[in-house]
Protein backbone atom coordinates (compact mmCIF):
# COMPACT_ATOMS: atom_id res chain seq x y z
CA UNK A 1 0.00 0.00 0.00
CA UNK A 2 1.11 3.42 -1.21
CA UNK A 3 1.25 6.33 1.67
CA UNK A 4 1.55 9.96 1.93
CA UNK A 5 2.74 11.43 5.32
CA UNK A 6 1.89 14.95 5.76
CA UNK A 7 4.74 16.78 8.08
CA UNK A 8 5.63 19.87 9.72
CA UNK A 9 9.16 20.18 10.98
CA UNK A 10 11.72 23.10 11.52
CA UNK A 11 14.90 22.65 9.67
CA UNK A 12 17.61 24.13 12.16
CA UNK A 13 19.00 21.39 13.20
CA UNK A 14 19.23 19.68 9.89
CA UNK A 15 21.21 19.33 6.86
CA UNK A 16 18.14 19.69 4.85
CA UNK A 17 15.50 17.28 3.93
CA UNK A 18 17.79 14.67 1.46
CA UNK A 19 19.88 12.04 3.16
CA UNK A 20 23.27 13.67 3.24
CA UNK A 21 26.54 11.84 4.22
CA UNK A 22 27.51 15.08 5.79
CA UNK A 23 24.98 15.52 8.68
CA UNK A 24 21.50 14.25 10.01
CA UNK A 25 18.09 14.79 7.26
CA UNK A 26 14.82 15.20 7.91
CA UNK A 27 14.57 12.03 5.56
CA UNK A 28 17.32 9.90 7.59
CA UNK A 29 15.56 10.74 10.72
CA UNK A 30 11.94 9.80 9.70
CA UNK A 31 12.89 6.33 7.75
CA UNK A 32 14.67 5.17 11.20
CA UNK A 33 11.89 5.98 12.86
CA UNK A 34 9.22 4.26 10.64
CA UNK A 35 11.35 1.48 10.15
CA UNK A 36 11.45 1.27 13.77
CA UNK A 37 7.82 0.85 13.97
CA UNK A 38 7.86 -1.73 10.77
CA UNK A 39 10.94 -3.71 11.73
CA UNK A 40 12.02 -3.50 8.24
CA UNK A 41 13.84 -0.78 6.52
CA UNK A 42 11.45 1.66 4.56
CA UNK A 43 12.62 3.85 1.68
CA UNK A 44 10.60 7.44 1.41
CA UNK A 45 10.52 10.11 -1.06
CA UNK A 46 9.80 13.69 -0.40
CA UNK A 47 8.24 16.29 -2.42
CA UNK A 48 11.24 18.60 -2.37
CA UNK A 49 14.55 18.72 -1.12
CA UNK A 50 14.47 21.64 1.16
CA UNK A 51 18.01 23.17 1.87
CA UNK A 52 19.76 23.13 5.36
CA UNK A 53 17.91 25.58 7.45
CA UNK A 54 14.82 25.87 5.72
CA UNK A 55 11.83 24.51 7.08
CA UNK A 56 8.51 23.41 6.41
CA UNK A 57 5.30 24.04 7.67
CA UNK A 58 3.50 21.70 4.84
CA UNK A 59 5.53 18.83 3.41
CA UNK A 60 4.58 15.60 1.79
CA UNK A 61 6.38 12.23 1.58
CA UNK A 62 5.60 9.07 0.09
CA UNK A 63 6.67 5.19 1.17
CA UNK A 64 5.24 1.94 0.71
CA UNK A 65 4.28 -0.47 3.71
CA UNK A 66 1.86 -2.83 4.96
CA UNK A 67 0.86 -0.63 8.01
CA UNK A 68 0.57 -3.33 11.27
CA UNK A 69 -1.19 -0.59 13.27
CA UNK A 70 -4.33 1.64 12.39
CA UNK A 71 -3.42 4.64 10.49
CA UNK A 72 -4.25 7.26 13.68
CA UNK A 73 -1.67 4.71 16.19
CA UNK A 74 0.64 4.38 13.60
CA UNK A 75 0.72 8.09 13.67
CA UNK A 76 1.04 8.75 17.28
CA UNK A 77 3.34 6.13 17.60
CA UNK A 78 5.49 7.95 14.81
CA UNK A 79 5.57 11.20 16.64
CA UNK A 80 6.13 9.99 19.94
CA UNK A 81 9.85 8.69 18.28
CA UNK A 82 10.65 11.72 16.32
CA UNK A 83 12.30 14.45 17.80
CA UNK A 84 10.43 17.27 18.52
CA UNK A 85 11.17 19.40 15.74
CA UNK A 86 9.62 17.02 13.26
CA UNK A 87 5.49 16.92 13.43
CA UNK A 88 3.61 14.29 11.57
CA UNK A 89 0.01 14.98 10.88
CA UNK A 90 -1.30 12.07 9.12
CA UNK A 91 -1.08 9.43 6.53
CA UNK A 92 -3.51 9.78 3.08
CA UNK A 93 -3.77 6.41 1.56
CA UNK A 94 -3.31 6.96 -2.11
CA UNK A 95 -2.80 5.34 -5.38
CA UNK A 96 0.07 2.81 -5.68
CA UNK A 97 1.35 5.25 -8.66
CA UNK A 98 1.17 8.67 -6.71
CA UNK A 99 4.44 9.97 -6.38
CA UNK A 100 4.64 12.81 -3.92
CA UNK A 101 7.80 14.94 -5.77
CA UNK A 102 6.69 14.81 -9.25
CA UNK A 103 2.74 14.75 -9.29
CA UNK A 104 2.73 18.22 -7.19
CA UNK A 105 1.74 20.77 -9.29
CA UNK A 106 1.89 23.76 -6.91
CA UNK A 107 4.08 24.98 -4.33
CA UNK A 108 3.97 27.88 -2.03
CA UNK A 109 6.84 29.07 -0.07
CA UNK A 110 7.09 32.00 2.63
CA UNK A 111 10.15 34.23 3.45
CA UNK A 112 10.05 35.85 6.85
CA UNK A 113 11.41 39.22 7.58
CA UNK A 114 11.52 41.08 10.98
CA UNK A 115 12.54 44.39 11.95
CA UNK A 116 13.45 43.44 15.17
CA UNK A 117 15.70 41.55 16.89
CA UNK A 118 14.03 38.50 18.66
CA UNK A 119 16.28 36.00 20.50
CA UNK A 120 13.49 33.81 20.73
CA UNK A 121 12.71 33.30 17.36
CA UNK A 122 16.02 33.42 15.76
CA UNK A 123 16.25 30.57 13.20
CA UNK A 124 12.54 30.80 12.43
CA UNK A 125 12.91 34.20 10.48
CA UNK A 126 15.58 36.70 9.09
CA UNK A 127 16.76 39.86 11.37
CA UNK A 128 17.06 42.58 8.76
CA UNK A 129 18.89 45.53 10.21
CA UNK A 130 17.90 47.75 7.21
CA UNK A 131 14.13 46.80 7.47
CA UNK A 132 13.41 51.10 8.14
CA UNK A 133 15.76 52.24 5.17
CA UNK A 134 12.85 49.54 2.90
CA UNK A 135 10.82 51.39 -0.02
CA UNK A 136 7.80 49.03 0.12
CA UNK A 137 6.59 50.61 -3.16
CA UNK A 138 9.73 49.11 -4.99
CA UNK A 139 9.91 45.89 -2.83
CA UNK A 140 6.41 45.44 -4.64
CA UNK A 141 7.05 46.19 -8.16
CA UNK A 142 10.20 44.33 -7.74
CA UNK A 143 7.81 41.16 -7.20
CA UNK A 144 5.70 42.33 -10.23
CA UNK A 145 8.55 41.91 -12.62
CA UNK A 146 9.58 38.59 -11.22
CA UNK A 147 5.73 37.29 -11.45
CA UNK A 148 5.83 38.29 -15.45
CA UNK A 149 9.01 36.01 -15.51
CA UNK A 150 8.78 32.38 -17.28
CA UNK A 151 12.39 31.21 -17.19
CA UNK A 152 14.42 32.03 -13.98
CA UNK A 153 18.32 30.95 -14.68
CA UNK A 154 19.33 34.22 -13.64
CA UNK A 155 17.64 33.40 -9.98
CA UNK A 156 19.12 30.00 -9.58
CA UNK A 157 22.21 28.48 -8.26
CA UNK A 158 25.26 27.40 -10.24
CA UNK A 159 25.77 23.77 -11.04
CA UNK A 160 22.25 22.98 -11.22
CA UNK A 161 21.34 19.74 -12.96
CA UNK A 162 17.70 20.71 -14.21
CA UNK A 163 16.62 20.30 -18.15
CA UNK A 164 14.72 24.12 -18.23
CA UNK A 165 15.09 26.68 -16.08
CA UNK A 166 11.14 27.74 -17.27
CA UNK A 167 8.70 27.98 -14.02
CA UNK A 168 5.19 29.18 -14.10
CA UNK A 169 4.65 31.61 -11.05
CA UNK A 170 1.02 32.28 -10.35
CA UNK A 171 2.07 34.69 -8.15
CA UNK A 172 4.57 36.88 -5.38
CA UNK A 173 3.11 39.36 -3.11
CA UNK A 174 5.32 40.71 0.16
CA UNK A 175 2.15 41.22 2.77
CA UNK A 176 3.44 43.68 6.03
CA UNK A 177 1.88 41.36 9.07
CA UNK A 178 2.52 43.69 11.21
CA UNK A 179 5.02 47.19 11.80
CA UNK A 180 8.12 44.93 12.10
CA UNK A 181 7.21 41.16 10.64
CA UNK A 182 7.53 41.02 6.59
CA UNK A 183 6.48 37.96 3.89
CA UNK A 184 7.06 37.35 0.57
CA UNK A 185 4.42 34.24 -0.44
CA UNK A 186 5.46 33.33 -3.82
CA UNK A 187 3.70 29.78 -5.52
CA UNK A 188 4.48 28.10 -8.86
CA UNK A 189 4.61 24.72 -10.55
CA UNK A 190 7.88 24.28 -9.75
CA UNK A 191 11.45 25.67 -7.97
CA UNK A 192 14.93 25.99 -8.72
CA UNK A 193 17.35 25.41 -6.28
CA UNK A 194 18.31 28.62 -4.72
CA UNK A 195 15.14 30.14 -6.34
CA UNK A 196 12.97 32.00 -3.61
CA UNK A 197 16.39 33.12 -1.63
CA UNK A 198 17.29 34.98 -4.65
CA UNK A 199 14.52 36.45 -5.56
CA UNK A 200 13.82 37.69 -1.94
CA UNK A 201 17.70 39.09 -1.90
CA UNK A 202 16.93 41.22 -5.54
CA UNK A 203 13.32 43.11 -4.20
CA UNK A 204 15.22 43.36 -0.78
CA UNK A 205 18.16 44.80 -3.03
CA UNK A 206 15.59 46.96 -5.15
CA UNK A 207 13.64 48.36 -1.85
CA UNK A 208 16.71 49.50 -0.63
CA UNK A 209 18.48 50.82 -3.94
CA UNK A 210 20.97 48.84 -4.51
CA UNK A 211 19.85 47.20 -7.61
CA UNK A 212 17.56 48.98 -9.99
CA UNK A 213 14.07 47.68 -11.84
CA UNK A 214 15.83 47.71 -14.56
CA UNK A 215 18.42 45.04 -13.65
CA UNK A 216 15.26 42.89 -12.16
CA UNK A 217 14.09 43.25 -15.36
CA UNK A 218 16.69 42.75 -17.70
CA UNK A 219 17.59 39.31 -15.00
CA UNK A 220 13.91 37.84 -16.25
CA UNK A 221 14.02 38.81 -19.55
CA UNK A 222 17.29 38.45 -20.63
CA UNK A 223 18.90 35.77 -18.38
CA UNK A 224 21.53 38.22 -17.24
CA UNK A 225 22.67 37.73 -13.43
CA UNK A 226 22.25 40.47 -11.24
CA UNK A 227 25.58 42.12 -10.47
CA UNK A 228 24.64 42.07 -6.83
CA UNK A 229 22.59 38.72 -6.62
CA UNK A 230 21.87 37.53 -3.05
CA UNK A 231 20.78 34.69 -1.82
CA UNK A 232 19.25 35.66 2.07
CA UNK A 233 19.66 33.14 4.91
CA UNK A 234 17.92 29.93 4.88
CA UNK A 235 16.11 30.19 8.18
CA UNK A 236 13.82 32.88 6.85
CA UNK A 237 12.22 30.01 4.39
CA UNK A 238 9.03 27.94 4.76
CA UNK A 239 7.71 25.70 2.10
CA UNK A 240 4.15 26.31 3.32
CA UNK A 241 1.80 24.56 1.13
CA UNK A 242 2.06 21.59 -1.51
CA UNK A 243 -0.81 20.89 -3.61
CA UNK A 244 -2.04 17.71 -5.86
CA UNK A 245 -4.69 17.53 -8.27
CA UNK A 246 -6.06 13.87 -6.74
CA UNK A 247 -5.85 15.36 -3.00
CA UNK A 248 -8.98 17.22 -2.05
CA UNK A 249 -7.31 18.69 0.96
CA UNK A 250 -3.82 19.87 0.24
CA UNK A 251 -3.88 22.79 2.34
CA UNK A 252 -2.01 24.09 5.31
CA UNK A 253 -4.30 25.50 7.94
CA UNK A 254 -3.93 22.88 10.43
CA UNK A 255 0.17 23.33 10.01
CA UNK A 256 0.76 26.95 9.78
CA UNK A 257 1.39 27.42 14.07
CA UNK A 258 4.55 26.19 13.04
CA UNK A 259 5.29 29.49 11.50
CA UNK A 260 6.75 32.23 13.58
CA UNK A 261 3.82 34.45 14.52
CA UNK A 262 0.62 31.82 13.67
CA UNK A 263 -1.74 31.38 10.98
CA UNK A 264 -1.10 33.77 7.98
CA UNK A 265 -4.03 35.88 6.62
CA UNK A 266 -3.78 37.85 3.45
Amino acid sequence: MRYFGKIAYNGTSFVGWQNQPNGVSVQATLEKAIATILQKEVNITGCGRTDAGVHASCFYFHFDAELNYESDHFVFKLNALLPESIYVEGLIPVHPEAHARFDANRRTYRYYISGKKNPFKADQLFWFRQFKQLDMELLKKAAEILADGEDFYAFSKTNTDVKTYRCTIHGIYWHQLSKDILVMEITANRFLRGMVRLMVGGCLNAALGKTSLEEIHAAVQQQTRLEKAWSVPAHGLYLADVGYPYLKDSSTKKAYFFEPFGPFSQ
